[in-house]
């Protein structure tokens, strides 16, 4: 893949986008990168019935460990932006003129649910709410998974496996331009997305980008969470 730098500064601002397979797991990782919404999600995944709001913050607010996390303002959260993402990512059935929740029990939480406990339970290199905050976009995760299984690429050779990735074609029949799109973004966005958390170095000279060792070091959490429901 080639480009021009009078190309890439008029597209700097260029945006990302998902396939519509990858969407419906971006919003659930993002979802899941509230340990709040972890928590929650295990209390309703152990209750065969619906379970009121204002029970759950109570129990939340015993569990948690965080002097912000009172009662009142649990509930607050959950009623206006943890309840509402996690309904959306399809994870739970809210209804909020009644105050109760239900757990969907064909959401992938139950599938990502293992992985997420054994990196609660040890010693990651990084946090595991940064970690699925980095997995909550299909390009990021594509990246990723591909400098997994590469170690390290030069950015135009990652760009050509995530655009292969993101259409599901070969790459003689993908347009050029797609490919520059997915390259601008991964300049712009994703990579320095994925250095700031410590999973790959960037030598923005030479276009190169290589795992770091925290990065090996989550090599099986990734490869775990990113294939559930073929990603």
């Amino acid at each position: 893949m080639t480009t021009t730098d009078s190309y890439r500064d008029a597209t700097a601002d260029a945006g990302p986008h998902s396939s519509e397979s990858g969407a419906p797991l971006d919003a659930t990782f993002d979802a899941l990168a509230n340990r709040r919404c972890r928590v929650l999600l295990r209390h309703l995944a152990e209750s065969d019935d619906a379970l009121v709001v204002n029970d759950l913050a109570g129990r939340l607010a015993d569990e948690l460990d965080d002097e912000a996390a009172t009662e009142r303002r649990l509930r607050t959260s959950l009623h206006h932006t943890h309840l509402p993402k996690l309904a959306d990512a399809g994870l739970v059935e809210y209804d909020l003129d009644r105050g109760l929740v239900r757990f969907c029990d064909e959401s992938r939480f139950e599938e990502l649910a293992p992985t997420i406990d054994s990196l609660e339970s040890g010693d990651p290199p990084v946090s595991t709410d940064a970690l699925l905050e980095l997995l909550s976009e299909f390009r990021r995760r594509e990246a990723l998974r591909t400098l997994v299984r590469h170690d390290d690429l030069s950015l135009p050779d990652l760009a050509d496996e995530v655009a292969i990735e993101e259409r599901d074609e070969l790459l003689p029949n993908i347009d050029p331009d797609d490919v520059l799109e997915v390259y601008l973004s991964l300049y712009h966005t994703h990579v320095p997305k994925l250095a700031a958390g410590g999973l790959v170095d960037y030598d923005q000279d030479d276009d190169y980008v290589a795992l770091t060792p925290a990065g090996r070091a989550l090599e099986s959490p990734v490869r775990s969470l990113c294939e559930v429901a073929g990603r």
